[in-house]
């Protein structure tokens, strides 16, 4: 007899039948110092989790360490953590997903506070929070760029969590299987929690203290070139999301180009060109951009109301099929 496990249902752990299966998923690039290490530790705390390290195109011996430490092995060739996060998603099978890092620099032993919440069915994902374990990352650049994300999505998007950019999360399987995902690089993260709090998927943080890097490893993230890719995703995601919000900002701002220009320049020219029809111009265009966002926002709605009937039909669907078996 098989039984199927409906996504965030509470599982008796007492009954070896319904345990639910644990994969952890590391992306890794030239990794080697350390993912023998990180591999054992998630051996050591989840005996009966599957350890997944998906290669992102290693030149070291990153792979035969992690196979020799026990780990199974996906290999994504397109650069960029997004693309190994996805790929993992669409290819693995499980019924709760951690997300660790190659680094070592994520504790092991908090996996247990990380992934409970899931399978009591309280959470759809749990965010494991450095700034909640009061200790944040030794760069203070990156303490600046995390805080300054994280108050931009919490007033563009309402999202409330305090580690936008933490690599250290749990997930059910029902939010893996369900979500879109389109982000190749760093700003993987940010899309993972914007979607899911906008979708209304359950969304705990829990607190986690980072350790120090290894001594000799290097971390991949680019400040500023990761921060414009995150900056430009949230800004897509915000107006792919608060399309009214969005487009009523960009329809203000035109209104107020069209009042400074007729304010101060009435009557003049602009490279032969009157700075009384440029100012008309803008006008008409801030009137376009509140017209775009009220249509884009009635359109967004039917969606999210098809989304919500179609995660509805699936968890039945579940349901149905566990009690046939």
């Amino acid at each position: 007899m098989s039984v199927a496990l409906l996504p965030n249902a509470a599982h008796r752990v007492d009954d070896p039948i319904a345990m639910p299966q644990v994969a952890v998923l590391i992306p890794c690039l030239n990794e080697e110092k350390t993912v023998a290490t990180v591999v054992a530790d998630f051996q050591a705390e989840l005996p009966d989790a599957v350890i997944w390290v998906i290669d992102n195109g290693s030149t070291d011996e990153t792979i035969s360490r992690a196979m020799a430490a026990g780990a199974r092995i996906i290999f994504e060739p397109r650069k960029g953590k997004g693309f190994a996060i996805r790929a993992a998603f669409r290819d693995i099978e499980a019924d709760v997903y951690v997300l660790a890092d190659g680094d070592g620099q994520l504790p092991a032993a908090s996996v247990h506070d990380l992934i409970r919440p899931v399978l009591e069915g309280h959470a759809d994902m749990v965010v494991g929070s450095r700034a909640e374990g009061g200790q944040m990352s030794p760069n203070p650049i990156n303490n600046l760029g995390n805080v300054l994300f994280s108050r931009i999505l919490r007033s563009l998007l309402n999202v409330r969590v305090t580690d936008v950019l933490s690599g250290y999360r749990a997930l059910s399987r029902m939010l893996v299987k369900s979500l879109p995902l389109a982000s190749s690089h760093f700003e993987i993260e940010v899309e993972l929690t914007i979607k899911t709090s906008q979708r209304r998927y359950r969304i705990r943080e829990v607190p986690f203290e980072v350790r120090p890097r290894a001594e000799g490893t290097t971390t991949h993230l680019r400040v500023f070139r990761d921060g414009l890719k995150i900056s430009w995703a949230i800004l897509l995601l915000f107006r792919d999301y608060r399309p009214l919000a969005f487009f009523s900002i960009a329809g203000t701002a035109w209104f107020g180009l069209a009042i400074v220009l007729y304010g101060f320049w009435r009557g003049q020219d602009f490279l032969f060109l009157p700075i009384d029809g440029l100012a008309l111009l803008a006008a008409v265009t801030g009137l376009l951009s509140f017209a775009i966002g009220a249509t884009l926002s009635v359109i967004a709605r039917r969606f999210e109301e098809i989304e919500g009937k179609v995660d509805m039909v699936t968890t039945v669907g579940l349901g149905r099929d566990a009690s046939e078996d």
